[in-house]
């Protein structure tokens, strides 16, 4: 026999996502590629007693899953962070707050997350004064679940001199009362940075989505240690999840490197894309970062090549920019974070330097803002297969709807962020966005009857990273209103979403996203068939096992 392969599963229900052969039984593996995909008898000739043998049990074997949109450092670094998920009322608030501050006695702020907008009541804003009440003798902050806003109380205000007020960048606020002081409410990461240097990382986690910068001074050899295994964590629990390739969402150098290290001493887990931040208030010259971060990282298992910028804030604080006044709030549309011409002529050279492009634009303003950046990179440098992306989406403009198949636009979007029993809750969005604006909001079905090149991920630590409950996410979707569309996708759709769908938008379907001979290795089998679960029961379905170049990464 020739040389045996080195990993076979068998006995399972493979979905290839593969248009030519669908569907098998059984997958080998031999170095980093797939080497077969056949039946189990077929797959059994090519094992000797070395083989290492996954027996799917009649579970679903499929593609490595793909996560087009996370955070993969705050993300790490969220799972041993306070989670306010869940958490309403100030009574519940102190509770836990104060549990969890009292393990942490020497930490210099009481950082947690995944507070919500209408955490004190629907129609009571959280202020500076609740949280006082919730922790009174230490600064004490609390990020929103979208980390657009965060809250702060009166310690934490005064520890970065943010009482009184200050400069802040466009696009983000230092809310302020009536009595000129801070309320406690800080709008977008400009507005609350200071705070994150506080904490035990010291904010190095967020740098590369506050501000696209390195560490300054530089991280030393201890931080930079801590800064990897945060990472190291994060990776694992993706793979943990099936997760075997991720597309980050912010980026800086350092990032790649401290990435880079980790695959040399053998402990990258999944493979990563980590773009450069581009921040408004950066020179066009600063493009040169992106260009040579591209041509230092190029492998399959770390790489460079994109630029993220953000074009706008979020519904729930009024920041995403909108074409017309937010519903029952005359006269505000939120406010972009970039006008016309500049983003127009950054776009144009980010697309000249054969870079791809993702911008977070919620607001309809927003995306036709960037579709509009997008055409006048065309029309400028001619039309190529450029793959640019538009991340969220969460309020669109009928006209703008074709704009995506005809710019060949990928929207980016995400099963768990429309407001509803498995996410957030329906207000404050529903009210903000607005009868009119409905139908469109969250649009996944319309956008890709049109034709446009849907991609699906979680937006990590936004919402839970795990594929299978954003999978039951997009099958068992609700409307926001009887006039709605229903915008609820299929199995197929699905999954393609989170396999060959997001490899295509990475540039590499020729590599990943299928099962397939000669790409590479990188699988999940699951606990059970996925095809014959109920949508609603498939986020109650587990990862038996995870594959990434041909190495296993996870094993339940």
């Amino acid at each position: 026999m020739a040389q045996a392969a080195d990993l076979v599963v068998l006995n399972g229900r493979v979905l290839t996502m593969d248009a030519n052969t669908p569907r098998a039984e059984a997958v080998a593996v031999r170095g980093n590629r797939i080497f077969a995909v056949g039946t189990s008898r077929q797959v059994s000739e090519l094992r000797d007693r070395k083989t290492r043998v996954i027996d799917a049990q009649g579970a679903s074997v499929l593609p490595g899953f793909i996560e087009a949109h996370l955070h993969i450092f705050p993300g790490g670094a969220s799972l041993d962070a306070l989670s306010l998920m869940d958490i309403y009322g100030l009574e519940r608030l102190t509770q836990v707050t104060r549990a969890f501050a009292a393990k942490r006695p020497d930490d210099k702020i009481i950082l947690a997350r995944h507070a919500s907008y209408t955490m004190m009541g629907p129609h009571e804003p959280t202020t500076r004064h609740h949280l006082d009440k919730a922790l009174p003798d230490r600064p004490f902050a609390m990020v929103s679940s979208d980390g657009h806003t965060m809250w702060a109380n009166t310690k934490a205000l005064e520890a970065g001199n943010l009482l009184r007020g200050g400069m802040t960048p466009p696009g983000s606020q230092i809310v302020m009362g009536e009595d000129g002081f801070a309320t406690g409410e800080l709008r977008e990461p400009g507005a609350y940075k200071v705070l994150n240097t506080l904490t035990p990382t010291g904010g190095r986690e967020v740098l590369g989505l506050r501000t696209g910068d390195d560490p300054d001074p530089p991280a030393t050899k201890s931080e930079r240690e801590l800064d990897k295994r945060t990472l190291r964590k994060g990776l694992d629990y993706c793979a943990s999840l099936g997760i075997t390739s991720l597309h980050n969402m912010d980026g800086n150098v350092y990032q790649l490197e401290l990435l880079e290290e980790i695959d040399r001493e053998g402990h990258l887990t999944v493979r990563s894309e980590i773009p450069f931040h581009f921040m408004n208030h950066m020179p066009l010259a600063r493009l040169e970062v992106a260009t040579e971060m591209h041509a230092r990282w190029h492998s399959e298992r770390l790489h460079s090549g994109r630029v993220k910028l953000f074009m706008d804030g979020v519904i729930e604080s009024s920041t995403a920019f909108m074409l017309d006044d937010y519903c029952g709030k005359p006269g505000v549309r939120g406010l972009p974070w970039f006008e016309a011409e500049p983003f127009n002529e950054i776009a144009t050279e980010i697309d000249r330097r054969g870079l791809q492009i993702s911008v977070h634009a919620i607001g309809d303003g927003a995306v036709r803002r960037t579709l509009d950046g997008y055409e006048a990179a065309r029309r400028a440098n001619g039309p190529r297969d450029s793959r640019h992306r538009i991340e969220h989406i969460e309020a669109l403009d009928a006209a703008d709807v074709p704009r995506f198949k005809q710019l060949g636009v990928v929207a980016s979007m995400q099963p768990l962020h429309p407001p509803g029993k498995l996410s957030f809750p329906l207000e404050p969005t529903v009210s903000l966005l607005g009868p009119k604006r409905l139908p469109l909001a969250y649009a996944w079905r319309t956008l890709r009857d049109a034709g446009a090149h849907l991609s699906f991920a979680s937006d990590w630590p936004v919402s839970p990273v795990d594929p299978l409950l954003s999978i039951t996410a997009a099958m068992t979707r609700e409307k926001l209103s009887p006039e709605c569309p229903d915008h609820r996708q299929t199995l197929m759709e699905s999954l393609s979403g989170y396999t060959v769908d997001n490899a295509w938008t990475e540039f590499r379907e020729h590599v990943k996203g299928r099962l397939v001979p000669g790409l590479l290795a990188d699988i999940v089998v699951l606990d059970g068939d996925i095809e014959a679960t109920a949508p609603e029961a498939i986020r109650d379905l587990k990862v038996k096992a995870t594959v990434m170049d041909g190495s296993i990464t996870y094993e339940a």
